[in-house]
């Protein structure tokens, strides 16, 4: 099994050299001896003193022996820190899921029902929907206040919209250039 070393050097001096540590050979300690083991995800577990006094060296997801302290990015992270970072991320892809785009908030506002009034004033059947009464309205913004841009709107809509014609006589072009243009226009109208 590989040895997980510290270097002393990078303790600066922080670890009592007199401490009754295991080392090994070159001087680092020896994790694998210094553990108590390996949990099951292969972290090391350590008493809660090695943890306390040395959890800046320590591998991350090192445990102690009561799984409620790991060591993460040269830190401590314990139960509680966790459990709220866990309710915190929880709480936060609730808001994402509940979150709507305009566009879904759009398409639940024309579903609703036309009211009474709405019906009534366009000559709705039963059954009419926002979008109906909405659509009504245009049309009848268009027709009786000669709205161009309700016209342009409607007709648009319907698919009626005339294409923007593009005059391709550029100077310059060769008769090959001319020809792909021709044959993209053609696929454009089909």
């Amino acid at each position: 099994m590989e040895n997980i070393k510290i270097d002393l050097e990078k303790l600066n001096n922080k670890i009592d050299p007199a401490a009754d540590l295991p080392k090994l050979e070159d001087g680092s300690i020896d994790l694998e001896k210094l553990s108590i083991g390996k949990n099951e995800k292969g972290n090391y577990i350590f008493s809660d003193v090695i943890i306390d006094k040395y959890y800046k060296f320590l591998p991350d997801g090192s445990t102690n022996e009561n799984n409620n302290k790991w060591v993460y990015h040269g830190g401590i992270l314990n139960k509680a820190t966790r459990e709220v970072q866990v309710m915190g991320g929880k709480a936060l892809q609730a808001k994402i899921e509940q979150r709507r785009t305009i566009q879904e908030t759009i398409k639940i506002m024309l579903a609703q029902k036309a009211t009474e009034e709405e019906k009534e004033m366009y000559n709705l059947p039963d059954g009419a929907t926002k979008q109906d009464a909405m659509t009504a309205a245009m049309l009848s913004r268009a027709i009786e206040q000669k709205d161009v841009q309700a016209f342009n709107s409607l007709r648009d809509t319907a698919g009626e919209k005339p294409t923007d014609k593009i005059d391709a006589s550029i100077a310059g072009l060769t008769p090959e250039d001319q020809e792909l243009i021709n044959r993209v226009a053609s696929r454009i109208k089909d």
